[in-house]
């Protein structure tokens, strides 16, 4: 079905432009530290420098842009807007990025418990003053149209509830309050956040965006309806089988959460392939033929004994987390920004009734496709050397990270070359 938008009811600029300014420094920040640590980065997923990357991209990447796509979403639409949305914007931006640095601190520098206790108060708080804002614009009724996407953004909600509060409880028990299991719990709030957070909401706004922006026909209705129930119910079975060691049981949801992955990247990919007038692909597209790809390996690679063939037991589960991280949500993110920032700029400008309309650009002068060109092979080139870099970690790994680097300075500086056009164009 075939969703009315509200553009009338779409935020100020200044709610989530700075969201998409501020995400890809995180993304920088993890790449500097893959340049200057090397092999040693890549050798074990729980050193203290993995760990400080993985968080700067899932939290400061990742959840940074999500967060502020979703007060720009949800008006257009579903047509609710979120209360109070440019206080709590603020707060949310502040809390998560002080939180995200403050954490990764802690994490790769070991800067101590207090360091721990004050990451999970900011990143806690930011979780629910965003969490209660955002509870509060989907609790409203909704048209018919818009009922797939506030159902999945609710259990991505729910799935971001249950990630802060296990990645609390690690941060607490890192700052010497309480005991935990802290490896069984690492995983599951590994998975809560990647699978349930990251990945069920990039597939709910993917039912949005790629038919409006990459020309496609909508996605069948039974998989926007119940991909985000499913994957949640199976993670809830998981988790439990996991704490009560039903091996078992465990395995079931697994095959059943990497079936309902395949199903929906395979649906992506046959979209895409489909679209409407059988157009040349863009940038846009090949970002989310590139993101599907790595979901499609990551979700098969999971089931492969992968230690039969190489010797660290870390190499699947590093390779599982790049496909998926850089692999799948990263390369999603990218192509989403190519396409969202300057339909952002040029709108608010055109409906800026104070700016004459010959001094309006064309959206694709705001940020065009040889810049999002550019910017797809250089982090196409730093995914490949990054993927095999989990296999070759002495040789590889910097090379990578150098490559990722120019990528994420393309993206910062084409973006903020968009927000400054914006600028001088209003105090013109």
């Amino acid at each position: 079905m075939q969703r009315a938008l509200s553009y009338a009811a779409m935020p100020a600029l200044r709610v989530p432009l700075p969201f998409m300014l501020a995400a890809p420094c995180f993304a920088l920040a993890a790449a500097l530290l893959l340049v200057w640590h090397g092999e040693a980065a890549l050798v074990l997923r729980w050193t203290p420098v993995t760990l400080c990357m993985t968080h700067l991209v899932v939290l400061g990447f990742l959840t940074m842009t999500i967060v502020g796509s979703l007060f720009q979403l949800l008006p257009v639409t579903a047509g609710v807007a979120v209360p109070l949305a440019r206080q709590v914007a603020v707060f949310c931006w502040c809390a998560l990025a002080l939180g995200t640095a403050v954490l990764a601190a802690a994490l790769g520098l070991g800067l101590g418990a207090t360091a721990f206790r004050l990451a999970a108060g900011l990143l806690g708080s930011a979780g629910f003053v965003f969490l209660s804002a955002i509870g509060a614009a989907i609790a409203r009724p909704v048209p018919a149209g818009a009922k797939p996407l506030v159902e999945g953004v609710r259990y991505a909600a729910a799935a971001l509830a249950i990630t802060i509060a296990i990645g609390a409880a690690l941060a607490l028990y890192l700052g010497g309050v309480g005991t935990v299991n802290a490896p069984l719990l690492t995983d599951i709030h590994a998975t809560w956040g990647l699978v349930g957070w990251v990945i069920v909401l990039t597939a709910t706004v993917s039912f949005q965006v790629i038919p409006m922006f990459q020309g496609t026909a909508t996605y069948p209705r039974l998989l926007e309806t119940w991909l985000p129930p499913l994957v949640f119910a199976l993670l809830f079975g998981w988790s439990a089988a996991t704490l009560f060691d039903a091996a078992w049981w465990a395995l079931v949801c697994e095959t059943g959460i990497g079936a309902l992955l395949l199903h929906y990247a395979v649906t992506t990919v046959a979209w895409l392939r489909g679209r409407k007038g059988k157009r040349k692909p863009d940038t846009g597209t090949r970002y989310w033929l590139l993101a599907m790809g790595c979901l499609l390996l990551a979700a098969l690679l999971h089931f492969i004994p992968f230690e039969l063939v190489f010797d660290s037991v870390d190499a699947l589960p590093l390779l599982t987390g790049v496909l998926v991280i850089v692999g799948c949500a990263m390369s999603a993110v990218n192509g989403m920004l190519y396409k969202i920032v300057p339909f952002l700029v040029w709108y608010h400008l055109a409906h800026d009734e104070r700016l004459p309309r010959e001094r309006i650009p064309r959206m694709s002068a705001v940020l065009g496709e040889a810049q999002a060109a550019r910017q797809w092979r250089w982090h196409l080139a730093g995914l490949a050397l990054l993927v095999l870099a989990c296999l070759f970690p002495a040789v590889l790994a910097r090379p990578a990270g150098l490559f990722l680097m120019v990528s994420l300075l393309l993206l910062a500086r084409d973006v903020a070359a968009a927000a400054l056009l914006y600028v001088r164009l209003r105090g013109a």
